[in-house]
């Protein structure tokens, strides 16, 4: 049996032949058919299509030269914003929001210290915890030394804000958790962390292992892990369901509250250090155990003693498949009892793996009610230890003769993704939109996707859609819950949205809730004329994320919610002059022009008058749950007819390259004040030249060259961090950039 948490509903379970009584170890509610009362078919639904123009400038600059410029690199929540103010006085750009003063100076350290790629999340995070927990958090980071920081601050910025500030939750929790990682690293050949840049050298540094493997030809060849997969997969502290912290191996676990086993950092252990270094008499060591292995993963099957096998063979060798009253979510107490079923055994052989630095992932089967795993190794692959699978996805439904309803991940932040089509040859998609009684979409609004006997769940994003990927030749029904109602509005009820799934069809239904999403309070005006050529403000930006926000459905601290990004965000962008902005910012109606409600990216240019102070704005007012990420540059131009495009008069200058990380290709961009022989160079971290972009005499003015991520004779060059270097007659200049495939 798989494990259940004190979520929903308290039920009995189907079958009690193999268990003992109140076993509270599955992951889902069961229901029987007389529970699920239908109200009929939920309504079908045609998603409009909304074709909206991202608003794109001219680029007439001809004659303006670059004076000021502010970045915007962040998470826009429901109840805040973001922009760029023009001050006439100064005649100076700078960045405005209404939540910077919601940092303390500590946090705001801390933001400083990480990773940029890391700041939005730790934001994020930040902004959601009151003013002592912000303030302990942030000190944790500031505390920490390279190479930990990173892993640190990844694990705070994408945990729950519940979680941190829990009575369970330690500071040593994260600090150890980082420290393991790289005392394992020196136990194990086949893989190394390897750390790009540091904190205090490179603002987009990060860290990744680097394993060996035996391909299909049967060449040993190294493979690096993506730096994402790096962070949520090995590095996150957080298995599925349970608290991580510090625990007591010998304390029986409460199958209710799953807490009463946590004790304070020096009376427990941490699942990292206890399971890798740890064994109990006539077990086996993990770390002695994989002292024999040289590569991760054989694809050909030769290698008994690659790590993969390896572990399979300990985690069988650690635990008999079989259980008692006791159904322990803690790893330690897992390895502790050495016995379970597959609930616990996916729980260890995740622990495991991420112990000995090889990502993995739990997979669950609601219906087949039954859980396992996946380790990356390029890809995700099946692997089971307790019945030796590694790479059958297909073994359930035709070994086992299991037809899903609903395969999905459990990823370590909560967030479920329906990995479904992977474990079955026959799937069908159900789409549900949730919409208010205007019909417009409601980000955020949780989908209950049942059928007799199951549940699944998700939450809806921009488009007010969720989607889950099912099995064929069954019935679903479903149900939606938002902060503006529910559809049904009796929370017992549902409808039917699909009788006998068939293969390859797509349902789509809609639900209405009885609220209205609110509204933008905006009148739009026409732009302010300026008949004088001074000053000009040019915004342009992407959304390329947006974040799901819901509920943890499962997990053993209540009332947790996971923040998960996704693509395809969308903005509300506004100008106004300074009265207006005021109005805005207190919620009042406001004039404003230039306004581009709900789009992706865009390029607006607006010729400034004189005498007054301007605004520009991205917010996300008519939203309820779901941040928009935002990145992007304002950029100030002064009226010089003498001067070249983008040039900063009297100063030669390197500027960051866009967008960094980059893959494959990114902008490197310089200012020449002087007429010189230009050389623009790439070198790699070691000081070893890769190509050369450009060797010529130029004249003063600006310049934009495009680097493919390819070396001098063409050939793709590995991910890592590269410097570029600007050679003049009089001076050189050298930044660093990030290539992450």
């Amino acid at each position: 049996m798989i494990r259940k948490v004190a979520y929903l509903f308290i039920i009995l379970l189907l079958s009690l032949s193999t268990l003992i009584a109140n076993d509270v170890r599955g992951i889902t509610t069961t229901i029987t058919d007389s529970e699920i009362e239908v109200i009929g078919k939920a309504k079908e639904y045609i998603p409009p299509i909304i074709k909206k123009e991202n608003p794109i400038s001219l680029k007439d600059r001809e004659g303006w030269a670059l004076v000021d410029s502010v970045n915007f690199d962040s998470f826009v929540q429901p109840c805040n914003y973001v922009g760029v103010a023009f001050d006439n006085v100064t005649n100076e750009i700078e960045f405005c929001s209404n939540y910077t003063e919601l940092f303390c100076p500590e946090a705001i350290a801390a933001l400083e210290r990480v990773p940029n790629w890391l700041k939005p999340d730790l934001e994020n995070i930040l902004l959601q915890l009151d003013a002592d927990k912000q303030l302990e958090w942030a000190e944790v980071i500031n505390n920490a030394i390279d190479p930990y920081i990173d892993e640190i601050a990844f694990s705070i910025a994408n945990t729950s804000a519940e979680y941190l500030s829990s009575p369970y939750c330690y500071p040593e929790i994260f600090t150890e958790n980082a420290l393991y990682l790289y005392m394992a690293d020196m136990f194990l050949d086949y893989v190394e962390i390897v750390d790009y840049g540091t904190s205090t050298t490179d603002g987009n540094y990060y860290s990744t292992t680097l394993y060996w493997k035996i391909n299909e030809d049967g060449e040993q060849v190294q493979v690096e892990v993506p730096r994402d997969v790096y962070y949520m997969y090995i590095v996150h502290p957080k298995i599925t369901d349970e608290i991580p912290a510090f625990i007591d191996p010998d304390i029986i676990e409460d199958n209710t509250s799953h807490n009463n086993n946590i004790v304070s950092p020096d009376e427990g252990v941490f699942w990292r250090y206890y399971i890798f270094n740890y064994n109990d008499t006539g077990y086996p060591l993990l770390r002695d155990a994989l002292t024999n292995s040289s590569v991760a993963w054989d694809i050909t099957g030769n290698t008994p003693t690659d790590a993969i096998h390896t572990l399979g063979q300990w985690i069988n060798a650690s635990m008999s498949f079989t259980s008692n009253n006791e159904r322990p979510h803690q790893p330690v107490r897992i390895y502790k009892k050495h016995i379970g079923r597959c609930g616990e055994y996916a729980d260890l052989s995740a622990a495991a793996c991420r112990s000995a630095l090889i990502p993995c992932t739990s997979i669950l089967s609601i219906s087949g009610d039954h859980t396992w795993n996946e380790f990356w190794e390029e890809e995700w692959i099946q692997w089971e230890p307790v019945n030796g699978y590694i790479n059958s996805p297909l073994v359930y439904e035709n070994g086992w003769g299991k037809v899903f309803w609903s395969v999905f991940e459990i990823r370590s932040n909560g967030y479920l993704t329906p990995v479904t089509a992977t474990y079955s040859e026959e799937t069908a998609t159900i789409v549900i939109y949730a919409l208010d009684v205007d019909d417009n979409p409601i980000d955020g609004a949780k989908i209950t996707l049942k059928t007799p006997g199951w549940d699944n769940w998700g939450y809806t994003d921009n488009e007010g859609k969720c989607t889950f990927i099912v099995g064929e030749g069954r019935t679903y029904y479903a149900r939606m819950d938002s902060e503006i109602g529910n559809d049904p509005v009796d929370t017992s009820q549902l409808y039917e949205v699909a009788t006998n799934s068939v293969n390859g069809q797509i349902y789509t239904y809609s639900t209405t809730a009885e609220g209205t999403m609110p509204e933008v309070l905006y009148n739009p005006v026409t732009i302010p004329e300026d008949d004088t050529d001074d000053y000009k403000l040019v915004v342009d930006f992407t959304v390329p994320e947006q974040v799901i926000n819901g509920s943890i459905i499962m997990d053993d601290l209540d009332d947790t919610e996971f923040y998960n990004k996704v693509d395809d965000g969308l903005i509300n962008f506004f100008m106004a002059d300074w009265v207006n902005y005021l109005y805005f910012t207190d919620n009042q109606i406001f004039d404003t022009f230039n306004e581009n409600l709900g789009i992706s990216e865009g390029e607006i240019e607006f010729d400034i008058p004189a005498n007054e102070a301007w605004y520009a704005v991205f917010d996300i007012s008519d939203n309820l749950n779901n941040p928009q990420y935002v990145q992007g540059t304002a950029r100030l131009y002064e009226y010089n007819v003498n001067s070249g495009d983008d040039v900063i008069s009297n100063e030669t200058k390197l500027f960051d390259n866009y967008p960094n990380p980059f893959n494959p290709t990114t902008t490197i961009r310089y200012n020449l004040s002087y007429n010189s022989t230009v050389k623009l160079e790439i070198y790699n971290i070691k000081g070893q030249k890769v190509t050369t972009l450009e060797n010529e005499e130029k004249t003063a003015g600006s310049y934009n060259l495009i680097w493919n991520g390819k070396d001098a004779e063409n050939r793709p060059v590995a991910s890592g961090v590269y410097l570029y270097k600007l050679v003049t007659e009089e001076q050189s200049l050298v930044k660093k950039m990030v290539l992450m495939k």
